[in-house]
């Protein structure tokens, strides 16, 4: 793997591969992780913050720490919502006893049904939660979600663009399901750090979620089965080794061995 130098920092060349894994409990975290260890692609793996379980992303990070993860590979997810942007960050001495060097901030999901879903959004405390983070942890390698499917291309590029003067240092997207999409956005994001995201859907159902909560966009050729989920996970994978980018694979709803084994062959691990 070669490595090459910025200043006192070593960074990856290749292309790094991060799974994200769901902490439902302690035991499935652990069995999943243990499951992706089978996959040496696999080099970082993110955990999410769901307010459904009773873990958070953090939680989970302490529990998988010293587990065979690359150090940095451990890349909890932070709801901006959740912590006050004037600081202080409550989790800066959990972070540097961990050894937590990247986190992924995301705005947190606002209140159910706002008057103005329009002002909600210009009301998100992303940008000043990265300013306050960074300014407590500047060690911190900070990412910042990536939704393709928000507004526009336009809106999401300026959105960006504010996020990486705050201090984001990188990017990682919303799932895509069509190539040619993501070959566009990638054209405007040459040369940054940028996580492209994949998830498999695997039903009629499924797809209507992603297109009715997401406004996700799926192209003609799209199937609803393993087979072609894995084989765009594959091409995605392809492009971004060609590109300098990086791959995050959300498997959602399907089983880990299966999904996984589809994308990387037994002499691609």
């Amino acid at each position: 793997m070669a490595v090459v130098s910025g200043g006192q920092n070593l960074y990856l060349v290749d292309m790094d591969v991060s799974l994200e894994i769901v902490p439902r409990s302690p035991l499935s975290l652990k069995e999943d992780f243990l499951l992706c260890r089978a996959y040496p692609r696999i080099n970082c793996v993110n955990i999410p913050d769901l307010t459904r379980f009773p873990l958070r992303s953090w939680e989970a990070c302490d529990i998988l720490s010293g587990g065979g993860v690359p150090d940095g590979g451990l890349i909890p997810h932070l709801r901006a919502r959740d912590f006050s942007p004037e600081g202080p960050f409550p989790l800066k001495d959990f972070f540097l006893r961990r050894g937590i060097r990247r986190a992924l901030v995301i705005a947190g999901d606002p209140a159910a049904n706002p008057a103005n879903p329009a002002e909600a959004e210009k009301a998100s405390p992303t940008l000043p939660f990265i300013r306050m983070l960074k300014a407590e942890l500047p060690e911190l390698e900070i990412f910042a979600a990536f939704d393709p499917y928000r507004t526009n291309i336009r809106y999401e590029l300026d959105y960006l663009a504010a996020k990486e003067e705050a201090g984001a240092s990188g990017f990682m997207s919303q799932p895509f399901f069509d190539l040619r999409l993501l070959e566009i956005y990638a054209e405007y994001l040459e040369g940054k750090r940028v996580f492209w995201g994949v998830a498999p859907v695997l039903s009629p159902g499924n797809r209507n979620y992603w297109e009715s909560r997401n406004r996700a966009v799926f192209p003609k050729s799209f199937r609803a089965d393993l087979s072609w989920n894995t084989g765009f996970a594959r091409r995605v994978a392809d492009f971004c080794e060609k590109n300098g980018f990086h791959l995050y694979l959300a498997p959602i709803k399907v089983d880990l061995t299966t999904y996984l084994s589809g994308i990387f062959p037994a002499d691609d691990r």
